[in-house]
């Protein structure tokens, strides 16, 4: 899904069609004589123009962004939720301070309000003029129509990412399936090199899921994958990949600072997992094999050589698991 608090134009997503935003904003420029017309968007960094109209005479342009608490048109209409049309807004002490007026002299703005699917503001569209404006009725619900085309694209966006969870998602850990886990570490790996941070990966096994399968039952070995896919999601941070890329084998790749970082996130695991050992699990000791790796930048290769190299760590961990057991018997 689209981070609604992230600037759209920093956030990559095939569904959105920014080209047909474009064609939109330029066609209501047309109509409406104007020679500005955009599509902003509103975070709590504040408003960004997504979309400008191609006309020369527009002083503004896609990335051109305002503090939340400007005195701006758009904002008036995020806050009201409501379409606002001031057509002489230079008469207007309400606009003092507003940049678009006092130093563009934009003097009439139209602008409705535009939601995610979900009902939360995404921002405007709008349309300015430097001269007062007379706009009748059937100027006053045409933009609502424009609005309408680009609520659509957000529409198609939020079933596409649906249908993108279902098919990268697996249902028994609720973390990304193989194929998903993949396709994010990958993105992970790539925003590391481009902010030159380290990149941490752990590789998890759950011990013994055999055994319990053979002694137990699959539905208790499920209920004890279940329980360290929940230990997982319990301790890592949102920005964090995690997926179950195997039966009993799990994945976490991390922006790290160092070494510490990465046996810390592993000793909260461990304990995490003692905790939700509850109900038909009490009677087992579940335990965790781990490996782990710090990939210093720029020394980064690509994700499947790094977890690759990350899993031999696992088995040496479960080899010492296993010679601990031996030893205690």
């Amino acid at each position: 899904m689209f981070n609604h608090d992230e600037w759209i134009l920093e956030q990559q997503n095939p569904m959105i069609s920014l080209k047909k935003w474009q064609t939109t904003v330029d066609l209501m420029a047309r109509l409406y004589e104007a020679p500005t017309a955009y599509v902003s968007q509103y975070t709590s960094r504040g408003f960004q123009t997504v979309i400008a109209n191609s006309n020369p005479a527009n002083p503004y342009k896609a990335g051109d962004s305002f503090a939340r608490d400007t005195n701006l048109f758009c904002r008036k209409v995020v806050q009201d939720c409501a379409q606002v049309y001031e057509n002489h807004a230079t008469s207007n002490p309400v606009w003092r301070g507003n940049p678009m007026m006092e130093n563009n002299r934009f003097n009439s703005y139209l602008g409705v309000p535009i939601y995610w699917p979900d009902g939360t503001p995404f921002g405007t569209i709008c349309v300015l003029d430097y001269a007062v404006t007379h706009y009748n009725k059937n100027f006053l619900e045409l933009i609502w129509q424009f609005r309408d085309l680009v609520e659509a694209d957000l529409m198609l966006n939020n079933q596409f990412m649906q249908l993108l969870e279902l098919s990268t998602r697996d249902d028994l850990s609720r973390l990304l399936n193989r194929r998903g886990f993949f396709s994010q570490a990958d993105k992970q790996v790539r925003l590391a090199s481009r902010v030159k941070q380290n990149i941490g990966v752990l590789y998890l096994d759950l011990d013994n899921l055999k055994k319990i399968n053979d002694q137990m039952g699959h539905r208790i070995g499920d209920k004890a994958i279940a329980a360290l896919a929940a230990a997982i999601r319990k301790v890592i941070r949102e920005s964090d990949v995690a997926g179950r890329i195997g039966g009993d084998e799990f994945v976490i790749v991390m922006l790290a600072e160092d070494e510490e970082s990465l046996a810390k996130l592993t000793y909260r695991i461990r304990q995490e997992l003692k905790q939700q050992a509850v109900g038909e699990l009490q009677s087992i000791e579940l335990s965790v094999s781990i490996g782990s790796r710090l990939f210093r930048h720029p020394h980064l290769s690509s994700i499947d050589k790094m977890v690759s190299e990350v899993d031999q760590r696992m088995y040496e961990d479960k080899l010492n698991n296993h010679r601990s057991l031996g030893k205690k018997a």
